[in-house]
């Protein structure tokens, strides 16, 4: 199977390539997103858990539904491209107050660091619409504002063993083994928003397996999750102003930062973070979210954010008399959002987190500075950690950060950095610097020291680990590009932990490289090649061992891609992508997956249509691969390919009226090497697992 889809590949590839001499319209270029995917991909490989991506989506659906304007002068509109680093944002806003409005995509190559790559990427994203500032108006808001409904369904369709029909008995013998729900998710938003002025909804979620309409009086009734929203930007002195869900984000997101963040990824360098301070919460994330009230003011070059928050949070609680002590205990906050089982259920809401405190930021030409101070306590105490890679931790019950954050800005070089203390426990700090010489070159360079009794769950710094505590790293990156076709990047990072770390019995380092050429064949495709190998600790143990020894855990992946504007009403995306993995006392294991898309866009037809083919084989789930998928508005799918096996999706996108549209997605995975699949209460007994979505969305 692998000779044979390889050969097909290479067809596809060849064919297309044979073509690339024709010249078409500056429209049809490729405009992926490949480095954000990338990191989406990566983030989905180091974690253990199911995580929730959901907050990504709505920022790049965010972009897509209000494009950046280029012509807008603003630094802080500018910046919403995050993906644009500080020279790229200081050249544009050098370029417009020079010679006034862009009037066309073709400026764009005129300014530094500005090539054939970065203006494909960024083009879904922009707009260079003639700008007229424009005084915040209620009355205006209401009157030309637009309100959008979306209503969104999904379900596995092969059954799964907890959501059979069995006796009372049965399920009172093993309560947890089935779901007290049926397999449907549903979803609804309604928002209703004046471009980047106003914004205030709803939202509503049912995850499968949660009950929507039970007949037991003792259960939920309704949409398992709600969340309101309301967000006013730029009325006089009041920057900004949140009610209900939001994100607050300061800094390099050391000291406080919830929601999605960025990390590392191939083909780009690691840059300075550009914190908005407040963000509306609009997504179906149920964990990483504030709730209550924000505001941000201006006086003079600052700018004066302060908050509160205070929402009931998922928490496994133990109680007080199977401890034998005086009270309620707290052995771990859930952050996955499910409430199927009654034990789930018994964690909804469990405990109480209170959260509080505020940023003030110097906003200068070359120089801002920001100080941040926050307290967060929880109402149920949290058991004392008895995990011995814990040991140096403090407990969450009630802690105290002060953080200081800057960033400089030097003609083509950014100096930025966050320290944080954590009050009566430990320290962490990041340093970072950005430079480029050249509109060709770009370095980059980020050491980081978080201590091993530095502990805050609300933040989201650059790290190997997602908690920032316990390791000291060193990244250094470079994107480079020699010719006009070719851009070459690479990074590496060393880090080690100074204590004992999770599965890691032994203080432990890990280094991680990685390569990428691209090669851009013509305005309307390019080559991806790359290259990446990982270096983690684990733990290992002979038989003779009477404790564990640490090893080390070696992965490398090989990855070839292929974008690919055919026709000016098809797109093509290719990857063949092999790992290989080696740790001790292990054999030898490898892996790979190869897919072909298309995206077929017919000229003046209001649908679109995606597809994909996919196939796999690794030796294990620890040579798993992940691939990003397109989905569903506010949706997400990165799957993990382990086994063997084959998957496809296909995403039909279509506007029934100028007002409505309908969005359609199939996805099914089959495998060769079971006729189980996964386990527990999401067990399917067969070999074909195959989910539906659809949304509806109205806007008027």
């Amino acid at each position: 199977m692998f000779k044979q889809a390889v050969i097909l590949l290479s067809v596809l590839l060849f064919a297309c390539l044979g073509s690339v001499s024709a010249q078409v319209p500056d429209t049809t270029k490729y405009t992926g997103s490949e480095e954000i995917e990338q990191q989406i991909e990566n983030l989905a490989e180091r974690s253990d858990v199911e995580m929730d991506y959901s907050d990504w989506v709505e920022e790049m659906n965010l972009l897509r539904q209000r494009p950046v304007n280029l012509n807008s002068g603003d630094e802080n509109e500018l910046r919403r491209l995050f993906f644009l680093n500080d020279l790229q944002i200081s050249n544009i806003l050098e370029y417009t107050q020079q010679y006034g409005q862009l009037a066309s995509i073709y400026e764009l190559p005129v300014i530094e660091g500005f090539n054939e790559k970065v203006v494909s990427q960024i083009l879904p994203f922009i707009s260079l619409s003639p700008y007229v500032p424009e005084k915040f108006s209620l009355k205006r808001a209401f009157k030309y504002g637009g309100t959008d409904v979306m209503l969104r369904y999904q379900r596995v369709i092969q059954p799964q063993s907890g959501y059979a029909n069995v006796s009372d008995s049965v399920r009172l013998a093993h309560p947890n083994n089935y779901y007290v729900g049926d397999q449907n998710s549903l979803f609804f938003r309604i928002q209703y928003s004046y471009k980047d002025y106003l914004k205030f909804g709803l939202v509503g979620e049912k995850d499968p397996g949660e009950p929507f309409l039970p007949k037991s009086d003792t259960l939920h009734k309704g949409f398992d999750f709600y969340s309101v929203h309301l967000f006013v930007k730029n009325i006089r002195f009041v920057k900004q102003l949140a009610i209900g869900d939001y994100h607050v984000q300061f800094g390099q997101g050391l000291t406080l930062w919830s929601g999605f963040s960025v990390g590392k990824a191939a083909g780009s360098v690691v840059m300075r973070k550009r914190a908005p301070a407040l963000r509306a919460h609009s997504s179906s994330n149920e964990y990483a979210f504030m709730r209550g009230a924000a505001t941000t003011i201006v006086v003079g070059k600052f700018d004066i954010t302060a908050f509160y928050s205070n929402r009931k949070v998922d928490a496994n609680v133990v109680p007080a008399d199977t401890l034998e002590i005086s009270e309620d205990m707290v052995t771990s906050l859930q952050q996955t959002g499910y409430h199927r089982t009654p034990a789930e259920i018994a964690d909804n809401g469990a405990n109480r987190e209170i959260a509080e405190g505020g940023h003030i930021a110097y906003n200068g030409q070359r120089l801002r500075a920001g100080i941040t101070t926050f307290h967060v306590e929880y109402k149920i105490p949290f058991e004392p950690e008895a995990s011995l890679y814990k040991k140096f931790q403090p407990t969450l019950n009630s802690n105290t950060y002060l953080g200081i954050d800057y960033s400089y800005n030097y003609k083509t070089l950014t100096l930025y950095g966050e320290a944080s203390k954590q009050i009566d426990a430990g320290i962490a700090v990041l340093q970072g610097l950005s430079y480029s010489p050249d509109p060709r070159l770009a370095l980059a360079m980020v050491y980081r020291n978080y201590q091993k009794n530095y502990l805050n769950t609300f933040n989201a710094a650059f790290g190997e680990s997602s908690n920032s505590t316990n390791e000291k790293g060193l990244y250094v990156g470079i994107v480079a590009t020699p010719f006009n076709k070719i851009t070459l990047s690479a990074y590496a990072d060393m880090f080690k932990y100074e204590w004992l770390s999770y599965r890691v019995d032994a203080p432990s380092g890990g280094q991680e490289y990685s390569a990428q050429l691209v090669y851009n064949v013509s305005r309307r495709g390019d080559i991806i090649l790359s290259y990446r190998n990982m270096i983690n600790p684990m733990n290992y143990a002979l038989a003779t061992d009477k404790m564990n020894q640490v090893g080390e855990s070696k992965r490398s992946y090989y990855r070839v891609q292929f974008n690919y504007q055919a026709l000016p009403w098809l797109k093509l995306q290719s990857r063949i992508e092999i790992t290989k993995r080696q740790a001790q006392l292990k054999d030898r294991e490898s892996g790979y997956l190869m897919y072909q898309g298309f995206q077929v866009s017919p000229l003046n037809k209001n649908w679109s249509l995606s597809f994909r083919y996919s196939m796999f084989d690794t030796d294990s789930y620890d040579a798993r691969l992940y691939a990003f998928e397109q989905d569903v508005p506010y949706s997400f799918s990165v799957p993990a390919f382990s086994g063997e096996g084959s998957r496809f999706y296909m995403l039909l996108n279509s506007s029934l009226t100028r007002n409505v549209s309908l969005i359609l997605r199939f996805s099914q995975t089959w495998y060769s090497d079971r006729n189980v699949i996964s386990s527990g209460p999401d067990e399917i007994d067969g070999n074909k697992k195959s989910d539906i979505k659809a949304v509806l969305r109205l806007s008027f």
